[in-house]
């Protein structure tokens, strides 16, 4: 990734995902100037958005196991196949801080009534400005890596 810049996704779309995973839908709705952060490789639409766990409610935390705390990142990954639902795909990703320190991300998979989506959990600091390398491998289409950068704050 050194020396490559920092990749951006503009919106596009129509906004509307059909078929998303519950939990798809509630950071959208969390996070609505985020919605439309999609990448297309052809048929597919590849959702992301990383995000401050410390936002989810402990009902919704709990249901998905996930810890929640103001260092406690998050990072959801939606591949939207040929079906306009969130189908079964391959992620690996990584992280790095401004220090070119890099993490792995460990993805699970989360199937909710047929749609299905990839959570990691991480760690940050404060204010950190983090750039992420995600790489899915799309059924029938091959292997496809995009990257985005968000800044993630602890929530007072």
């Amino acid at each position: 990734m050194r020396g490559a810049g920092p990749s951006r996704s503009p919106a596009e779309g129509s906004g509307h995902v059909r078929n998303a995973a519950l939990a798809t839908v509630l950071l959208f709705v969390l996070f609505p100037a985020h919605a439309e952060q999609f990448k297309r490789f052809g048929d597919w639409r590849v959702h992301y958005i990383a995000f401050n766990a410390s936002v989810l409610s402990a009902e919704t935390a709990e249901r998905y196991e996930i810890v929640r705390g103001s260092n406690k990142g998050l990072v959801n990954i939606t591949a939207i196949g040929p079906s306009g639902k969130g189908e079964k795909v391959s992620v690996n990703g990584r992280f790095k801080n401004l220090l070119d320190q890099t993490t792995k991300l460990d993805f699970r998979e989360i199937d909710d009534k047929g749609t299905v989506y990839y959570l990691a959990a991480f760690d940050f600091e404060d204010a950190e400005y983090l750039r992420f390398e995600i790489t899915v491998e799309l059924p029938k289409h091959g292997s496809e890596t995009f990257r985005f950068q968000h800044a993630l704050y602890r929530e007072a």
